[in-house]
């Protein structure tokens, strides 16, 4: 005889489920109960409940996690807990601690809850990825490098800090390829994106409009609630040699840069997909959310930027004439003219950055690192010093120098790596904009994966060009955080283009009687 089935059966909640999270809540009722009678900080109590709620709520949708994850790194990147190490070494010449961003939690706890979740087959573990050859020789490549930097001496926790800065984030890629695994998943990621780039920028430009004594008000009262850091970087000038700066919410103007180059290539391919689509009214969304971009970044001061944008922009200048986008090659021949012009009469913003006291001595200083890093780089060109090496005083001809990280990623990885090094780091790049390219050529037929692709080729070609002027970009958690979201966001769009050429192949030479059509992308 068949038993008819309970209400909770029915509804697909077991019982055996129903008495584990009632147990649950009350265990956690009665930790809340512990920490609040204790002497631990209410807001510590708070924040202890409340990420075990956000865990609970990621592991049940892990989507949940990289979306929040996007956010806090493109809005309050650098806000979140501090714990103080106490690295007092040449390299810091202070004592410093950790900063725990809120989207390394967050990742963090996405992690967690995918690798739980995979080890009980209810996730995906195993996605295919060319990146992943790169990925593993680049750690192999720093592991060797930790290896080398403890028998020249390195110090112990400075080596863990830049393992852990430089190398432990790539675990970022893995939750993203395998989570991230719908077309609306991927696009709603970027909407998100291309709201918190804006509202970054729009906030930067407030900075300038209200000045530095109100900005100032601002990180105190409202930041500084949020976890934001102290050491904030302001360069307000009435001297000849300084210019107000603008950072958002980022520690540094340079590193605003760096962001908002990042930023760029999306507003400009999207305008392209959506005026393909007669969206009209989006496009104007995208023309605006572009134009605060540009105003911010000029705004920033960051020259390492500037460069960046140029490169950006006259990549774009060939890709609009080859594939007939007229408007963004007429764009790009606009733009040129313009420089040419600032360059003829540069406004006071551009000539202090270029030629003014602060400036010039950047460049003294910047020329004496660089010529101390390749002198370092010569003596041992294969594996390099080692990592953890930063902040060590090192004997020359009776001269005791300190090698510290200079503003330059390439040449500061052949200083700490070595050749080899820094070819597994060159790799990552070679890889990612291999199968990007492979990607968007094959995909001409499909505006999605194309106009993505060109996005996401050239948000990395703005941080490849802006790490040759800046390590912090390469030492910078957010900047870091972000650059792994982005090589495991291409490696989720290529694989859009291989299930879209597995569904529909293209035989490898066309029959001449049915050619291949051709895109016609003009306006």
């Amino acid at each position: 005889m068949k038993v008819a089935p309970t209400a909770e059966q029915a509804r697909g909640l077991p019982q055996s489920r129903k008495t584990a999270l009632l147990l649950a809540l009350i265990a956690a009722s009665g930790i809340a109960a512990g920490l609040l009678s204790t002497r631990v900080p209410v807001i510590v109590a708070c924040g202890v409940i409340g990420g075990c709620a956000l865990f609970v709520l990621i592991y049940r949708h892990l989507w949940l996690g990289i979306a929040l994850f996007a956010i806090f790194n493109l809005v309050i990147p650098q806000a979140g807990p501090t714990w103080n190490l106490g690295l007092g070494v040449a390299m810091l010449g202070e004592e410093r601690g950790i900063h725990f961003n809120l989207q390394e939690i967050v990742m963090a706890m996405t992690f967690v809850a995918w690798l739980i979740k995979a080890a009980n087959g209810k996730a995906e573990w195993k996605t295919y990825s060319p990146m992943i050859i790169g990925i593993a020789l680049y750690v192999a490549t720093s592991i060797l490098a930790s290896f080398i930097g403890i028998i020249n001496g390195a110090h112990g926790l400075v080596l863990a800090f830049r393992f852990v800065r430089t190398v432990i984030f790539a675990y970022i890629f893995f939750p993203v390829i395998n989570i991230v695994r719908t077309r609306e998943d991927f696009h709603r990621l970027v909407v998100i994106m291309l709201v918190c780039f804006t509202a970054v920028a729009v906030f930067g430009l407030v900075q300038k409009g209200i000045g530095q004594t109100k900005t100032e008000w601002i990180a105190e009262h409202v930041l500084k609630k949020l976890g934001y850091p102290e050491e904030v970087n302001y360069v307000a000038g009435e001297s000849e040699g300084q210019a107000y700066r603008i950072n958002s919410t980022f520690l540094h103007p340079n590193i605003l840069g760096g962001y908002l180059v990042f930023a760029l290539p999306f507003y400009v391919s999207l305008l392209s997909l959506y005026w393909r689509r007669r969206k009209t009214f989006i496009w104007f969304l995208l023309l605006l959310g572009l134009g605060a971009n540009l105003a911010a970044l000029f705004l920033t001061g960051s020259r390492a930027a500037w460069v960046a944008f140029g490169v950006i922009a006259l990549i774009y200048g060939g890709f609009g004439f080859m594939d007939r986008r007229v408007w963004l090659a007429a764009a790009t021949v606009i733009m040129i003219i313009a420089l040419i012009v600032i360059m003829l009469h540069p406004p006071d913003f551009v000539k202090k950055r270029f030629s003014g006291l602060s400036a010039k001595e950047a460049v003294e200083a910047r020329t004496y690192t660089y010529k101390i890093a390749f002198d370092y780089f010569l003596e041992r060109p294969l594996f390099g010093m080692g990592m953890g090496m930063e902040g060590q005083r090192i004997i020359e001809n009776n001269i005791r120098q300190t090698w510290a990280a200079v503003e330059n990623a390439y040449l500061t990885y052949l200083v700490s790596h070595g050749l080899v090094g820094l070819t597994a780091f060159l790799l990552l790049f070679a890889i990612y904009w291999g199968t990007l390219l492979r990607a968007r050529s094959a995909s001409r037929h499909d505006p999605f994966v194309y106009f993505h692709a060109e996005a996401f080729i050239l948000g990395i070609v703005g941080f490849a060009m802006a790490n040759m002027f800046g390590a912090w970009l390469l030492f910078a958690i957010p900047m870091l955080t972000l650059f792994w979201f982005y090589l495991g966001m291409g490696s989720v769009l290529y694989n859009f283009y291989r299930e879209e050429r597995a569904r529909k192949p293209v035989p490898l030479f066309p029959p001449r009687a049915e050619p291949l059509p051709a895109m016609r992308l003009e306006t």
